[in-house]
């Protein structure tokens, strides 16, 4: 009876990782895990929408948006309205819980008092914010106390942030606000453009693994790959040929960026770490990761070891919630965190 007493008046303690594609939610009283899409749908499913053709019942599909954009927030409003049922699902006491949450590293301070708001409105108490590549780090298996220079490039949906940690601190960072979801818009604007055909989500997910083909030479950019879509002129699903090569131009601005802003902070570091990153070489967390041939592309502009996390797509949410579990002993353990003043 103690006990039960105990567990519904501690303040319970939880890590967030709200992120563009996908927001992850973690209660330490329990250990419940929850993930979503970071979508807000404007017809609710159970909702009955008449449409005159196949076209019409897509776009009806379509109607959701992001509260974030490039990793930060855009919309509080939907914000809330995503974080409130998942903390509200965690929630197993009478109070408010206590949040550990992740930002990027190029995030200023008014986008993050705006995920303070967020996060508070939607039912926290407190918010401690960390850094998402520190999280990253820690949740790939780095050991983030060694005194020699390791790099870690998180590529999420909307930036791919990029840090050097050293002797337990972040000693240098650097970001850029595109990622996965430019490479599948630039995909569907070029297939949009050249065939007036809209593809499938799914479809342009797996299209950027053709990013592999540019590492096998001129024989894997020569063919034709089956893609379904929707039809805009004759509002039907059909399937179409798309060539390898219009999808490789596509991709290759967005890739340009991604390539230049890494190779940009090597350039920066001073020479004892660029010779100290060149015996830990470089790891990747994020969905950028998955993509089939990124890790080598990577590696041949840089002339590091690429090597991908063990559990990519949950680095950032695992580093979390051992920072968490560090943390959340120590009595007002949200007032000793504070973001770190990182060299650029």
């Amino acid at each position: 009876m103690l006990s039960c007493f105990r567990q519904i008046l501690t303040q319970p303690s939880i890590a967030i990782d709200l992120g563009t594609a996908n927001t992850r939610v973690y209660a330490s009283q329990g250990e419940d895990f929850r993930e979503e899409p970071s979508l807000i749908q404007h017809i609710r499913q159970d909702q009955e929408v008449q449409a005159p053709d196949d076209y019409f019942s897509y776009l009806n599909t379509q109607f959701t948006s992001s509260p974030l954009r490039g990793g930060v927030i855009v919309d509080i409003h939907n914000a809330v309205s995503l974080l409130k049922p998942l903390l509200k699902r965690t929630r197993t006491g009478l109070r408010h819980p206590v949040s550990l949450t992740c930002a990027p590293t190029d995030t200023t301070e008014l986008e993050r008092k705006l995920l303070t708001k967020a996060v508070r409105d939607a039912g926290a108490a407190q918010v401690a914010i960390i850094p998402e590549v520190w999280a990253a780090a820690i949740g790939a298996g780095i050991d983030v106390t060694l005194p020699s220079a390791q790099i870690l490039i998180d590529i999420g949906e909307g930036v791919t942030d990029m840090a050097v940690i050293r002797d337990g601190q972040l000693a240098f960072a650097t970001a850029t606000r595109t990622a996965c979801s430019d490479l599948q818009k630039a995909i569907r604007s070029a297939i949009i453009s050249r065939h007036k055909v809209c593809p499938a989500h799914a479809e342009t997910e797996r299209l950027t693994h053709e990013i592999a083909a540019l590492q096998q030479g001129n024989d894997a950019n020569d063919r034709d790959i089956p893609v379904l879509g929707m039809d805009i002129i004759r509002r039907r699903e059909v399937s179409i040929a798309v060539h390898n090569r219009e999808i490789l131009d596509a991709m290759a601005p967005v890739l340009a960026k991604i390539l230049k802003m890494i190779e940009t902070g090597l350039r920066k570091l001073p020479e004892n770490v660029s010779c100290e990153v060149v015996e830990s070489g470089i790891c990747l967390t994020g969905g950028g990761s998955c993509i089939l041939g990124m890790d080598s592309l990577i590696g041949a502009h840089t002339g590091l070891e690429v090597r991908i996390a063990p559990d990519p797509m949950h680095s950032v949410i695992n580093g979390a919630i051992q920072t968490l579990e560090y943390w959340k002993e120590k009595e007002n353990w949200w007032e000793n965190i504070a973001w770190p003043c990182i060299p650029a």
